[in-house]
């Protein structure tokens, strides 16, 4: 079974809704370590500082931390409830403003309140308990969701490669990054698993290094042939024959195909399309956004300099006061995509809209 590969869930709800349990993903590699959060301020922050981080795990914690801050929070009747809720909602809401799992999580949660509350009546002795337990229900159902998409995704990828497939992948899409199993990396355990003996090229990913610190450390661990190669080095790879398809994940589809992922992931794709190699992106459905026209309508967030000047280098690596452009994800138009792997099949960037 796929799921004796993991021994944990990165992103967790207490059994009594009280907390959001993650793994701190910036101590990765070198430390494993479970933060307990127990305010909205403090998830808000893990999404942003990316101690937890991928599409679909920040929409689940999102959903979780946006139940756990209402389960804790002291209403004297339902209108105060609602109030916070909104306010927390909304607060969530920003915190990762490309990642569109994390929008549609939150407005799953939306509607589970206004549904649990139009069925209010005057039986309900606790109404303000009721409407606490339905958002916890669906939190948990929106991460059972997840993990059920990510299996179908898994199965589905894996159709595509055969024994002895060289696999290029680019910064993290596995366990770490959803509910479980994963989505680009989730066909790699499959084929380790029905003896395929995939071999994986690994983008290091820069300048947060999700590929080094987080792809390699689960392909590793999964006992998967795992070679790690900086981000320049993966068109001499190409030119060599040693890479038979692309794999990456997606933080954003829009309706015409074009996929946001972590930065970099354009670059690969046009290297691919030159060498003829297949690059396919894998996500749920939930990550395409059909009220975005083109990848041209998705904000690409702009982070810190000291990510690219400072972070995981003792010392600076660049002069004092150097302007540093630091966009966190690019675009891939949908002519380089060979295809878009979901739950509910492989389908063409132009024609996403069977899935409505």
């Amino acid at each position: 079974m796929l799921a004796s590969v993991f021994s944990y869930d990165s992103v967790e709800l207490s059994a009594n809704g009280r907390e959001v349990i993650i793994l701190d993903q910036t101590l990765l590699p070198n430390q494993e370590k479970f933060l307990h959060l127990t305010t909205a301020e403090q998830v808000f922050f893990a999404i942003t500082l990316l101690k937890v981080r991928g599409a679909p795990a920040i929409g689940i914690a999102a959903a979780f931390g946006l139940a756990m801050s209402i389960n804790r929070f002291k209403a004297k009747n339902v209108e105060a409830l609602e109030k916070e809720f909104l306010r927390v909602k909304r607060y969530l809401y920003i915190s990762r403003p490309t990642a569109v799992n994390l929008m549609w999580a939150l407005d799953k949660m939306e509607r589970c309140f206004y549904v649990t509350k139009s069925k209010l009546d005057d039986k309900d002795k606790k109404p303000i308990e009721v409407i606490k337990n339905a958002l916890i229900a669906e939190a948990r159902s929106i991460k059972l969701e997840d993990t059920r998409m990510c299996l179908s995704i898994s199965e589905n990828g894996c159709n595509l490669l055969k024994p002895g497939v060289g696999i290029l992948t680019h910064c993290n899409a596995g366990h770490l990054a959803v509910s479980r199993y994963g989505t680009a990396l989730g066909p790699i355990y499959l084929a380790q698993q029905q003896g395929y003996a995939p071999r994986v090229y690994v983008d290091e990913t820069r300048p947060l290094l999700q590929g080094a610190r987080l792809t390699a450390y689960e392909l590793m661990n999964a006992g998967i042939d795992t070679t790690l190669i900086c981000d320049d080095m993966a068109s001499i790879v190409m030119s060599q024959g040693k890479i038979d398809i692309v794999l990456v994940g997606c933080d954003r589809v829009a309706a015409n195909g074009d996929v946001a992922n972590k930065i970099g992931t354009s670059g690969v794709a046009i290297l691919a399309k030159h060498y003829g190699i297949p690059f396919y992106s894998l996500g749920p459905t939930s990550t395409i956004d059909f009220n975005c026209p083109s990848g041209d309508n998705i904000v690409i967030e702009e982070r810190a300099s000291y990510e690219v000047t400072d972070m995981y280098f003792s010392k600076p690596s660049a002069p004092e006061g150097v302007k540093v452009y630091n966009p966190s994800f690019d675009i891939t138009p949908a002519e380089l995509i060979t295809g878009i792997v979901t739950e509910r099949g492989i389908y063409k960037p132009n024609e996403l809209t069977k899935l409505l």
